[in-house]
């Protein structure tokens, strides 16, 4: 039975129907506490209310279907069989393609009746559905709205929605308010408990698009307060900087075999203006793959090591952190400037001795991971934190690493080109600055789209390649419904390319159930040239350079963004050698998925293909809604919610600088939002 005492921080093993072995599976989809329970959102709906058939739709259109099971068989592909099931709804006939879901054929046996929700593409006579969700036409299966949340083996969808009614029955109407009694009056937004619960079990569509503006404007609004409480103690603060020589910045210029381009300099005068300012910077570099992110942020810790202060230069992975430690030790070889690394590998009296350094100023820039967090690392004269791929990080752990110094300086990195609503919503507390212009005499990379029928064609030119001394990526798609899928998925595909085609070759797997570490040690042996070939199906680590690698074959390519894409196909072409992506649809895949590829074709500029992706798919494609940390249908909605934006800005601004509500109210709101989860909360989704 459930404890009567049952809190939002409490283990879900203690929800009625829950217990330890459920517990575990739902630990996997990241549900430890019931608050976790609460805030996991649908990613979508069946609404049941308005059934379609196949007769009815057209090719492409996303409906709800009820079908039945008349037959099973299998297709073949990429040297496997996956179920192929051939279903009817009265008004037609459809084949289902169960691509790496084998487990389908012993649940939709012929005689089944589902419900299907997906859209179709045309081969030949038939509708063909290759990536869809079902659910059991038993007979507890409810009309009306209902939610599909994502799973993991072992919860099913009618489970995990039991549940969360069970846990919503109980608690929502304890849930506390979290934004200033007189605003959700105002704008008449109904209790935080009956939003969430109308979100989960919407009665109506209507009801539904109410209840996501009500949270999206909550979740906006407690967002923009951090950033206006964040920007009102910035404005207070005066930083002393004594004035920099130039000299250091001088030789390292004259030592580049290259030009800074316009747009380099532009934005190393934005950042120079910062850091003579009075005010703290706090500006985030936007730029392409190989845009010269880093060369313009090593002019800006130059500019501190010319007054004396120390840099921290921090990175999401180790692998990536030393790569910057490399980098930063060959472009300031003789510069006599002192450079050291940290990260969770370095222990006992090696991190000792090198704590002890950074404490006495013996060390100029420091690299490293999350260890710089550490309260044990502590800095001299810390004047600057720069940080690469920004979005890995929130707020409060870019303030932690700030407050290492006094008043420090901050300037973070991206290579995801952001629209300017996302950019607004997601790195409010940070000006922008883009590097829209790519250095001269760049070789690039070639992107060709290729049927399955001449997959060969590109097995062979692998082969070429990686037999004159080039090294290869194989990327494959997550497989969001299931871990345990993922890893086979990822699996299979190795063994096959490793045992039948590139036999000759070394060939490593890199899958999403690995730890960092192994993760790490993988990319890094495949960055010293031990395997010729990278199977994986995780996406490879944004940022990792690895110039000998010239091919990259992305499976499935209409299952991945445009910007995801365009992220990935960025290892490759980073060396002297020309590089080639091969794209592979799969063969379901319709004219209009075809179409979208070939933008990828067509254009390498990743600000063109993120307005692409904006318009195709929306903003979750663009920056991943994982990433993001946010609820989908926030991402999903945020060019519709532009104004919401505004307004949240606007409110949040008005309330911290008292220009609305009661200065008692205001404070008592203040101090104990400060304290709350929901404060920790918005700050790490926001923030990145």
């Amino acid at each position: 039975m459930m404890n009567m005492s049952l809190k939002l921080n409490s283990e879900i093993r203690y929800i009625k129907g829950v217990g330890p072995s459920t517990a575990e599976k739902l630990n996997r989809l990241g549900i430890e506490i019931v608050e976790d329970l609460i805030y996991y959102f649908p990613r979508d709906y069946e609404d049941r209310r308005n059934l379609k058939t196949l007769a009815e739709t057209d090719e492409g259109e996303k409906a709800t279907f009820h079908f039945k099971v008349i037959d099973q068989g299998y297709i073949r592909f990429n040297g496997r069989n996956h179920p192929k099931i051939k279903v009817t709804d009265k008004t037609g006939i459809a084949y289902l393609y169960c691509f790496n879901r084998n487990y389908l054929k012993d649940i939709l046996v012929p005689g089944t009746s589902f419900y299907l929700i997906g859209k179709y593409s045309l081969k030949g006579r038939y509708p063909i559905f290759s990536s869809f969700n079902y659910e059991l036409d038993d007979n507890n299966a409810k009309l009306g709205i209902i939610p599909v949340y994502r799973l993991t083996s072992g919860i099913s969808q009618n489970l995990l929605r039991k549940i969360i009614k069970t846990v919503l029955d109980s608690l929502s109407d304890k849930l506390k308010e979290e934004i200033p009694e007189f605003i959700r009056k105002g704008y008449k937004i109904p209790p935080r408990g009956e939003i969430i619960k109308r979100i989960h079990f919407p009665p109506s569509q209507r009801e539904l698009r109410r209840m996501r503006e009500a949270y999206s404007y909550q979740e906006f609004f407690k967002y923009q307060l951090i950033v206006a409480m964040a920007k009102s103690k910035n404005k207070e603060i005066k930083k002393n900087r004594i004035k920099s020589s130039g000299e250091l910045r001088e030789k390292f210029l004259k030592k580049l075999p290259f030009k800074l381009t316009n747009a380099q300099n532009r934005v190393l005068s934005e950042i120079d203006r910062d850091l003579d300012s009075p005010a703290p910077m706090n500006r985030l570099i936007q730029g392409d793959v190989g845009s010269g992110k880093t060369i313009v942020s090593v002019f800006a810790a130059l500019k501190a090591l010319e007054r004396n202060e120390q840099v921290a230069f921090m990175a999401p992975t180790e692998i990536l952190a030393r790569q910057h430690y490399n980098s930063l030790k060959e472009y300031l070889s003789d510069l006599n400037v002192k450079i050291e690394f940290l990260s969770s590998s370095v222990k006992g009296v090696k991190r000792k001795e090198l704590v002890l350094k950074l404490l006495k100023g013996d060390v100029d820039i420091i690299v490293g991971t999350h260890a710089l967090f550490s309260d044990d690392v502590e800095f001299r004269n810390l004047s600057l934190v720069i940080i690469d791929e920004q979005q890995k990080f929130g707020v409060l752990q870019r303030g932690k690493l700030r407050q290492k110094g006094k008043h420090t300086d901050c300037l973070v990195m991206s290579a995801t080109p952001i629209p300017r609503t996302l950019s607004m919503t997601l790195y409010g507390d940070l000006d922008v600055s883009i590097i829209d212009e790519m250095p001269q005499g760049r070789i690039g990379t070639e992107t060709h789209i290729v049927k399955q029928a001449e997959i060969n064609k590109v097995y062979d030119f692998v082969k070429k390649e990686v037999s004159e001394g080039r090294q290869a990526y194989f990327i494959y798609p997550v497989i969001e419904e299931s871990a345990v899928l993922d890893v086979k998925n990822a699996t299979e595909s190795f063994e096959y390319l490793n045992n039948e085609i590139f036999s000759e070759f070394n060939v490593a797997l890199l899958h999403g159930r690995m730890s960092e570490e192994e993760k790490d040690k993988i990319m890094q042996e495949f960055k010293d040239r031990k395997y010729d070939i990278l199977v994986s199906t995780t996406v490879v680590e944004v940022g990792v350079d690895i110039p000998n690698a010239t091919v990259m074959v992305i499976e499935q390519a209409e299952r991945f963004g445009l910007s995801n894409i365009h992220q990935l196909r960025g290892r490759i072409g980073r060396g002297k050698y020309k590089s080639y992506c091969f794209l592979i649809p799969d063969k379901s895949a319709g004219r209009e998925a075809f179409n979208r590829l070939m933008i990828l074709k067509h254009t390498n500029d990743g600000f063109k293909i993120a307005e692409w992706d904006l318009k195709l798919r929306g903003p979750g494609d663009i920056i991943g809604k994982k990433q993001a940390g946010l609820p989908s249908f926030i991402i999903d909605d945020i060019d519709i919610n532009t104004k919401l934006i505004y307004r949240a800005q606007k409110d949040a601004r008005k309330f911290v600088n008292g220009e609305i509500g009661i200065e008692k109210e205001r404070e008592l709101f203040l101090n104990s939002f400060i304290q709350s989860e929901s404060y920790k909360r918005a700050s790490l989704y926001f923030g990145g």
